[in-house]
């Protein structure tokens, strides 16, 4: 099989890239998103399902992917940041590569098939659980929805990111509502939707002496 120009120029800078550091691109099945003021790349064993990790990005593809994408596009000045590959949207899934940066030792450049599709309602939720998990420790006593949940329409104390600088988490009560709502689980106590007036829902604990005493 003949391989085209194209395709042989980004493998061979690519390959070279890997040379500098050998074994270190990873490949996965994720999403790329911004959150929080930071670019991540949130990876999926399955689609749909639990994520399994949270990478943080520099917001820029490696400079074999750069270099690459110049020649294709005939822009020399194209910018090397994965916000100009998708300008309409700052979430979107698909098979990415990744590897560690020279600048930055705690996060990662995009390598290869960095376009992607749009992301589902699920994986993008499930994408910023993770991350904003990942940021802060969650308190003693508290399970992660992404570990276990709740009995189904139990009333339980769950807790999710402050959006507020004097605290890192907010306390509510809410209830695990698959059944009502798939799309949207998790509901306040009056049946709304969490996520209408705050955050999704981190992790949660029984709290059944508390809320339903006899």
């Amino acid at each position: 099989m003949t391989v085209p120009n194209h395709a042989r120029r980004y493998f061979d800078a690519l390959r070279a890239a890997e040379a500098i550091n050998p074994g270190a691109l990873r490949h996965c099945y994720g999403i790329v998103l911004h959150h929080r003021r930071q670019w991540w790349l949130v990876e999926f064993a399955e689609l749909d399902q639990t994520p399994i990790a949270a990478h943080r990005l520099t917001g820029s593809m490696t400079p074999a992917m750069t270099d690459w994408l110049r020649r294709e596009t005939g822009d020399p000045r194209l910018s090397a940041n994965i916000s100009g590959l998708r300008p309409d949207t700052k979430c979107w899934s698909g098979e990415f590569s990744r590897l560690p940066s020279s600048e930055d030792p705690n996060a990662f450049d995009i390598d290869a098939h960095p376009w992607g599709s749009d992301a589902g309602e699920l994986e993008t939720r499930l994408a910023r659980t993770l991350i904003d998990g990942s940021v802060n420790d969650l308190p003693a006593g508290f399970t992660s929805v992404l570990s276990a949940l709740p009995e189904n329409d139990e009333p339980v104390l769950a807790i999710r990111s402050s959006g507020y600088v004097c605290a890192t988490f907010e306390l509510l009560t809410a209830r695990y509502m698959p059944d009502y709502r798939p799309r949207s689980p998790w509901r306040d106590i009056s049946g709304d939707a969490v996520s209408d007036s705050g955050s999704d829902i981190l992790a949660w604990r029984p709290a059944r002496d508390w809320l339903m005493p006899n």
